[in-house]
């Protein structure tokens, strides 16, 4: 056989297996999608396809979607045709240490791995980042140790940091949520108590932080609760290692008291579903009702009987930013046992609508509202 024949039939079998890759995703996607139950008008699609996308930012000036993940890269999302769906997907870092939080701030992308807090300046050039570092003082146990991270209307960055075990007495930062200056200066807790947050965000009006918890696990399937809990004065305490939930003692601390006073949930949800990322709504695109309402991205169980999660929440707020109810707007990621995706976080675009992460099907999913 020549080598030019020899080419061209690698050339051709390269070309099969590249179209048969890409015709088996787009068939997988169309088959996530069409499982997906949405209240009437709301229509969802593939923005992206990417490995294990997690965390979610949005700079607004660009358009340009950051996406973390608990591998090593960062990436960047851009719909430059504004067709609903990102045509530029670029791993703009690479070879990082579990990068899971992002967060923008003015013209700055600033990136949360285990053990260090950093910045690039945006846009980004080329495909890599720049990264100066502001913070290397986390702790550095792997054990609920990706960062989730947030900007704030205070202009200062909020952190997530995951206690290290089940149910264990946290040592020096663990199991808080912290707030620091754009620097990496004036560290300072904002909440403690608690076990593993992998969402927050602020009330549109209020200006106050709220935040996802996950309960611990192997205390059977139905407690300790998820939380979603509200930062109403800082610093306050949420009862982790001694409560889940609004009264449920965790193993091993069943005749321990507190030290002091502790912030119950503001709304409970069912155990092991996972709740992470979560974003208030702020948008035009969505009906009028929804304004100011929080959705939450219930990663689903891993360790209990019957599986639960794998959706998204709504918590619906009153006037006052008060949470008074919570509902499920989209499931069907979970059917009859069988898992199709699991929603990470939640960021919303410049016209309304939202993106979804989801690290099991490998997309960050478009949630739309047409009224029809």
């Amino acid at each position: 056989m020549s080598d030019r024949i020899r080419k061209i039939l690698v050339f051709a079998l390269t070309f099969c297996v590249v179209t048969m890759s890409a015709s088996a995703s787009a068939k997988d996607a169309s088959a996530v999608l069409n499982g997906i139950n949405l209240p009437p008008g709301f229509s969802i699609s593939v923005y992206a396809k990417l490995l294990k996308p997690r965390s979610l930012t949005l700079h607004r000036k660009s358009g340009v979607v950051f996406v973390g993940s608990r591998s090593n890269d960062v990436h960047s999302l851009q719909d430059t045709n504004k067709d609903g769906t990102a045509d530029k997907i670029v791993a703009i870092g690479k070879n990082l240490n579990v990068p899971n939080g992002v967060a923008v701030l003015g013209d700055r992308l600033y990136v949360a791995e285990i053990d260090q807090i950093s910045w690039a300046a945006l846009p980004v050039t080329g495909d890599k980042l720049k990264l100066t570092q502001i913070k290397s003082d986390l702790p550095r146990k792997r054990h609920h140790g990706w960062r989730y991270m947030k900007a704030g209307p205070d202009a200062k960055l909020y952190v997530a940091i995951g206690a290290p075990y089940n149910i264990g007495m946290p040592q020096g930062m663990e199991g808080t949520i912290i707030r620091l200056n754009t620097d990496g200066q004036n560290t300072e807790t904002v909440a403690s108590g608690v076990r593993n947050s992998v969402g927050l965000d602020f009330h549109p009006k209020t200006g106050e932080m709220f935040f996802t918890d996950n309960g611990a696990d192997n205390m059977g399937d139905d407690i300790p609760p998820d939380e979603l809990n509200h930062v109403a004065t800082t610093p306050s305490h949420f009862g982790y290692p001694w409560f889940g939930g609004t009264d449920i003692k965790l193993s091993g601390y069943e005749n321990k008291i507190p030290p002091g006073p502790v912030v119950a949930p503001v709304i409970n949800f069912q155990a092991h579903t996972a709740s992470l990322g979560m974003h208030f709504y702020k948008g035009a695109m969505f009906p009028v009702e929804y304004k100011h309402d929080a959705f939450v991205a219930q990663h689903g169980s891993w360790n209990r009987s019957t599986p639960v999660g794998y959706r998204i929440m709504r918590i619906k707020f009153d006037a006052k930013g008060k949470a008074v109810a919570k509902e499920i707007f989209a499931d069907g990621w979970l059917n009859n046992g069988d898992v199709s995706g699991r929603p990470v976080d939640i960021t919303e675009l410049a016209d309304g609508s939202l993106l979804v992460s989801d690290d099991f099907a490998n997309l960050v999913y478009r949630i739309s509202y047409d009224g029809s």
